[in-house]
């Protein structure tokens, strides 16, 4: 009776260390999964917090890229980290779009500027050999038209400044105005 006493003593101390070890695991299970949450919900919540970007703005875009990639550089592990990095990835392709664009842009506005500036010189160039030839009244138009060309870009057209024949076109259409004038 003794022994089955002793047993039955044992017996319910296992069971009372089961239940400690349950409880406690329980508890601590319940607390990692509350600070998990808790802390997915903060991140979630300075996710939603960075400024939406319109798709065609290129410094909104870098910007939220910036803020989301200082997020993702932090907290690595939460349920939203691989939505982050896909998101990441689209922002990176759409600056990349954008700014290839904007190099486009630039490159056939230098392209247009540079076919102006020669359409320019062209003009000037005949005039200078029509005023040569005697042949004022062309040249005259020539000019006008070599101005008129280079005023189009307006008066930083040519890599940031006036074209450089300007001031003389100028001049030579003055002087062949004042030679037509006392012509009449």
């Amino acid at each position: 009776m003794i022994r089955d006493a002793n047993f039955e003593d044992l017996r319910r101390a296992a069971n009372r260390r089961r239940l400690v070890h349950l409880v406690l695991g329980s508890t601590v299970l319940s607390t990692l999964l509350t600070v998990g949450v808790i802390r997915d919900v903060k991140i979630h919540r300075k996710v939603g917090a960075v400024t939406p970007a319109d798709a065609g703005d290129l410094s909104a875009l870098e910007q939220r890229q910036a803020e989301l990639g200082r997020i993702a550089r932090t907290h690595h592990f939460w349920t939203g980290a691989f939505g982050l990095s896909g998101e990441l990835s689209d922002l990176t392709v759409a600056i990349a779009g954008l700014r290839r664009a904007a190099d486009a842009r630039a490159a056939e506005s230098d392209r247009e500027e540079a076919r102006l500036s020669d359409e320019a010189e062209l003009e000037r160039i005949r005039g200078l050999a029509a005023v040569e030839r005697g042949r004022y009244a062309e040249a005259l138009g020539h000019f006008k038209a070599a101005l008129e060309i280079s005023d189009s870009l307006g008066t930083a057209g040519f890599a940031g400044g006036p074209w450089a024949h300007r001031e003389q076109v100028v001049l030579d259409i003055a002087a062949l105005e004042e030679w037509e004038a006392k012509r009449r």
